[in-house]
């Protein structure tokens, strides 16, 4: 019998995942590896690095843990599927070593990216789509030159994450455009080079692989993988492209007008496009969708999951807190959190001006006219999230000229049971949930299948649809108001602070 399962990698930001699927199924194994980053002493103090074996051998791990956990051999794979973190990178030598691992969180280059700002911001974003420089390749290129004159003489090639794991698999180096474009090496509307800018920007082309588009077959497993990996050599390896673009894919989220939020560590904001929509104020990304002829214009909120997890730490008392009992805590509470207002981390993107905000929990005093407790902060950073979600949601469908005919929701925040109701409530509108948390591997895997010929549409399971619940609703348009005027208010202070 041939193979049927697709089999999923995904180096996201906060761990490993393998997901395999079977048409007709599903998915019907995951296995995840949570992983952390570095701040080495050599390293500026934002700067975040990884070990680029330590993230091989994980992904391995994780890889035969789902096999084991399907009862599966990798002889009953079709294909593997292969996605990433965005704006994270690898510098390897000649022999394909890796020299430096930079993670998406990684702002190492800020000095090179404020200088590159200095001169071109304009240039650079009228081509990319995407700022502030010191988050994209080619700063991290400048710092590499400036800070490791060493590692910078060795260096042979600069890979997306998603593309180094590729090449893990298969031996062969290739950069697939969608993430090409999410770290600044893509000319987003030709989908081709901007070799002018490059040239202008010092990054030599020689460290560029040829471009290939998500669900390109670019290489098959090679024997020294499948041995260390547990799949079978000769396996199809097709290369999926940036994450948030596989979990739209995974969210069904393909046709122009449509928008999908996926909701993890960070909540990035993504409407489907025909065609790059740049802002003229630079406060949006315009990017690829794994698909062919669309792009997305994007409205990035920030480490919304990650402000959750120590929200939820701070407010229970322990590290790891147990986020099923904080929902549990957050749903006692009635809308509006008895006038709470959380503003902790995440807001509606600035790209141009990205930087420090002014933030804290508002309340009225004296404390004894609002009984407030933990259940309502903890319902009040769900909510701040949720009015950010919305200002991104807003500013995506300005700048893309239409409103967002369906939003859709997927990754981990979902398994926090309260907040999708939270979030259609503070939309005002119906959102559809994914069921399945692990959008983007499921997003890879569809991408495997069409590849290989094998039809996906079973791969998908149902998304939930959930309806906005007027009294709610009407809540929330006025915290969400007072949410925006105190944001924009914090952030003049914040201009202003000596």
């Amino acid at each position: 019998m041939a193979a049927e399962h697709l089999l999923a990698l995904d180096a996201g930001t906060s761990g490993a995942r393998c997901l395999i699927a079977r048409p007709g199924d599903g998915p019907v194994a995951v296995a995840r590896r949570a992983w952390s980053y570095e701040t080495p002493p050599e390293i500026a103090p934002l700067g975040r690095s990884f070990d680029a074996e330590m993230f091989w051998s994980t992904l391995c791990e994780v890889t035969r843990q789902a096999l084991a956990q399907a009862k599966l051999s990798g002889s009953d794979i079709a294909a593997v599927g292969v996605t990433s973190q965005r704006l994270g990178l690898v510098v390897i030598d000649g022999d394909g070593r890796a020299l430096h691992g930079m993670p998406n969180s990684d702002a190492r280059a800020v000095i090179e990216g404020f200088t590159i700002d200095g001169r071109i911001a304009e240039r650079v974003y009228g081509s990319t789509g995407k700022l502030p420089s010191l988050l994209l390749a080619p700063a991290k290129l400048q710092w590499l030159r400036n800070h490791d004159e060493a590692a910078w003489q060795q260096t042979a090639a600069v890979l997306a994450v998603g593309d180094w794991l590729a090449y893990r698999l298969t031996g062969e180096l290739v950069a697939e455009r969608s993430l090409a474009g999410d770290f600044g090496l893509l000319e987003i509307t030709s989908r081709e080079r901007d070799e002018a800018l490059l040239r202008e920007l010092d990054v030599p082309s020689r460290l560029l692989q040829p471009l290939v588009s998500a669900g390109d077959v670019m290489g098959k497993v090679t024997p020294q993988a499948a041995d260390e990996a547990g799949l079978a050599a000769g396996t199809p390896v097709v290369i999926a492209g940036g994450d948030t673009q596989c979990a739209l894919l995974g969210m069904g989220v393909e046709e122009v007008g449509e928008a999908g939020i996926s909701a993890g560590s960070s909540c990035p904001v993504q409407q489907v496009t025909a065609e790059a929509r740049l802002d003229p104020e630079r406060r949006t990304w315009a990017g690829l969708h794994v698909l062919p002829e669309r792009w997305v214009v994007e409205s990035n909120t920030g480490n919304a999951g990650a402000m959750w997890q120590w929200w939820c730490d701070l407010l229970l008392g322990k590290d790891g807190a147990d986020l099923a009992e904080a929902a549990s805590l957050a749903a006692q509470a009635s809308p509006g959190s008895q006038n709470l207002l959380a503003l902790l981390g995440p807001a509606t993107m600035n790209a141009g001006a990205m930087g420090l905000h002014l933030g804290g929990v508002l309340m009225t005093t004296p404390l004894e006219v609002n009984s407030a407790g933990r259940a309502e902060l903890l319902r009040a950073g769900l909510e701040n999230i949720a009015y950010a979600l919305r200002g991104n949601l807003e500013q995506a469908e300005r700048v893309s000229e239409r409103p967002a005919q369906r939003v859709a929701l997927g990754g981990g925040m979902t398994l926090t049971a309260i907040f999708p109701r939270i979030l259609a409530d503070v939309l005002g509108r119906p959102i559809e949930v994914a069921s399945e948390v692990d959008t983007s591997a499921l997003g890879a895997a569809i991408l495997a299948a069409r590849a290989v010929g094998i039809p996906d549409a079973s791969l998908r399971p149902p998304m939930q649809r959930l309806e906005p619940e007027p009294p709610a609703v009407e809540t929330y348009q006025r915290q969400y108001e007072r949410w925006q005027y105190i944001g924009e208010k914090l952030d003049e202070a914040m201009q202003e602070m000596p």
